[in-house]
């Protein structure tokens, strides 16, 4: 479904729309509220208002109270899933994985928006 989504900037923009309304249908499953969120929490844009394309990240999340923070990477070199807290605190939950690894990504970001309640 979304596998030219480095090389067709459409694909790549559906790709993301999909995530985010993922994360928001999960967010309402959960009864959370969805304006604690700041989603996208990082910029994925250059200076010159071109988009970065690239997965890095695809989809991001900050939950504003908490300061709580979900970052989903694609990355089509690593064809398994791995998941890490960041080093700083561990607030960051990083997701990295390839497009065949979609759903399981899907079920870590429903996780981790069933914790941020």
């Amino acid at each position: 479904m979304f596998k030219d989504y480095l090389t067709d900037r459409d694909c790549y923009e559906s790709l993301e729309c999909y995530l985010y309304d993922y994360f928001r249908l999960s967010l309402q499953a959960c009864a959370v509220k969805n304006e604690i969120f700041k989603a996208p929490y990082y910029n994925t844009f250059f200076v010159n208002g071109e988009p970065f394309l690239d997965g890095n990240p695809i989809f991001s999340a900050k939950n504003e109270i908490t300061g709580q923070i979900l970052r989903v990477v694609l990355d089509e070199d690593i064809n398994y899933l791995c998941s890490y807290r960041d080093k700083e605190g561990g607030s960051e939950l990083v997701v990295v994985g390839d497009l065949a690894l979609l759903d399981e990504i899907k079920g870590i970001m429903s996780r981790w928006v069933h914790a941020q309640y």
